[in-house]
């Protein structure tokens, strides 16, 4: 596997990649749309609930330094069989869905403004291509490519905002209907599981685990200070945005942010955001296709996969899973599911899974914490307990607030529980029948931490034995 190691600025890059997509930048002008300026507290909520997040899986990493993940985490803690259900539930099924509905909007947006004669189809699966073979060859050339997209991603979203917070725009400032600052008053509460999706997914820095330098101290600053910096930046662009829209645009428009730009900045504006729009999806497509092959080698390490799935080229990606990722994403373009009038209630469906993985990471710390009291911790935040305890209560408050419409929120969760009962049933048969475990057998903290090196060392073996025969 390759010795290049990865600075703090990774760290932040990938902790930042996953979480600003296209999709979010429509959730927070929407958000300002019902709630005005005072959409920041629910903003800051989403933003706590997620740095509790970002404390779980920075102890939990601190025990075990390992490229899994949480499916590695919750073997030592729950078992087999809750492993499986929170990575696969949680990352694959959920990333397999947005993934792609992020991939199909690069071939709208750049077809709409760049190339109206070609398909949008084809530019997003040469996109997804180009981003394959990028990931394919190594830890490297992910992160010299996420920086560079972050770093010109965040910088133009940090200039939008704060032209439009200090109305220097080329456009009229809007008169509100309403100029209260926070109209909702306590009921801005509610829009907590709006702003949380503005959060969601920083852990991905996790997978980078051993390609990471001083991971001990750059895995914990990087998640923390992602989520601090679009705290920041998306705290600036709520003024921003309440001074060049109506409310009620941002309320009933399909891009929203799109609005922001142009009616700020004119056609400029709108060519800008475009720039922006395409590199939130390439940063979304990197993450996912860097991170979610590494939690499936996790699971494949620990049996609950075939073991094809822990199988590493010499610049040390896991292909198969790499070519998993990559073809679901590319079936589900095919098939026209992410364009399917139904999409929304796929995407909300994944991320109630995601919500459940969330619970599970709490509940593996203060297992572990029971269990291992007496292991040190580079990375600990204790409090009683309260951070994790806070932190499920909140996960269930998304859970039974995932969307405000009744209607479909029946649906998702009649879609969830199938999805669900599905994944159960795969589980329960991998488990019983082909791992023939315990379905909570757990495993210590050092047999996953040695089976990790392991398999480490053995593809280190495979590969330096190809490059002998290669001469």
């Amino acid at each position: 596997m390759t010795n290049q190691k990865l600075g703090l600025s990774s760290a932040i890059a990938a902790g930042i990649g996953l979480i600003v997509a296209t999709s979010c930048l429509v959730t927070l002008s929407q958000g300002v749309g019902f709630a005005g300026k005072g959409f920041i507290f629910a903003l800051a909520i989403a933003c706590g609930l997620n740095i509790l997040v970002a404390f779980s899986f920075a102890e939990l990493n601190a025990l075990m330094p390992i490229t899994g993940g949480l499916g590695q985490y919750t073997l030592a803690a729950m078992g087999p069989f809750i492993s499986m259900i929170a990575v696969i539930g949680g990352y694959l099924i959920c990333n397999i869905f947005a993934a792609s509905s992020e991939a199909a909007m690069i071939g709208f947006v750049v077809t709409s403004s760049v190339l109206p004669n070609v398909s949008p189809l084809l530019i997003t699966l040469i996109t997804v291509a180009i981003l394959f073979v990028i990931n394919i060859f190594g830890i490297r050339s992910y992160a010299k490519t996420q920086v560079i997209v972050t770093a010109i991603m965040i910088g133009s979203m940090i200039t939008l905002a704060v032209i439009g917070a200090l109305k220097l725009g080329s456009g009229e400032i809007v008169a509100q209907t309403t100029q209260a600052f926070n109209p909702m008053g306590f009921e801005v509460v509610s829009m907590t599981a709006l702003a949380f999706w503005l959060f969601i997914g920083v852990e991905f820095v996790l997978p980078l685990t051993k390609d990471i330098e001083k991971p001990e101290k750059n895995i914990p600053r990087g998640m923390i200070l992602a989520l601090l910096i679009l705290m920041v930046v998306q705290s600036i662009m709520t003024f921003a945005i309440s001074n060049y829209v109506p409310y009620e645009i941002l309320q009933t428009s399909n891009q929203p942010h799109m609005e922001f730009a142009r009616l700020m900045l004119g056609e400029f504006g709108t060519t800008w955001m475009t720039i922006i729009s395409v590199g939130a999806v390439i940063s979304t497509l990197n993450t996912v296709l860097a991170s979610i092959p590494r939690m499936l080698l996790g699971l494949a390490e620990g049996g609950m996969l075939p073991k094809a799935f822990a199988k590493t080229n010499r610049h040390g990606v896991p292909y198969n899973s790499l070519f998993l990722m990559t073809g679901a994403i590319v079936t589900a373009l095919l098939t026209g599911v992410t364009s399917a009038d139904d999409l929304i209630k796929f995407i909300l469906t994944g991320c109630l899974f995601w919500m459940i993985a969330y619970i599970i990471t709490h509940l593996n710390v203060l297992i572990l914490r029971k269990r291992y009291p007496d292991v040190k911790r580079s990375f600990c935040v204790k409090l009683f307990g309260l951070p994790q305890i806070i932190g499920i209560i909140g996960m269930v408050y998304m859970i039974t607030h995932i969307i405000d419409e009744p209607v479909l929120r029946k649906e998702i969760y009649t879609t969830a529980g199938i999805f669900m009962a599905v994944l159960v049933a795969y589980c329960f048969i991998w488990v019983k029948f082909v791992m023939k475990k315990g379905l909570f057998k757990t495993i210590s903290m050092e047999e996953v931490i040695a089976q990790d090196i392991i398999d480490s060392d053995l593809d280190c073996d495979e590969d330096k034995k190809l490059e002998t025969v290669l001469g």
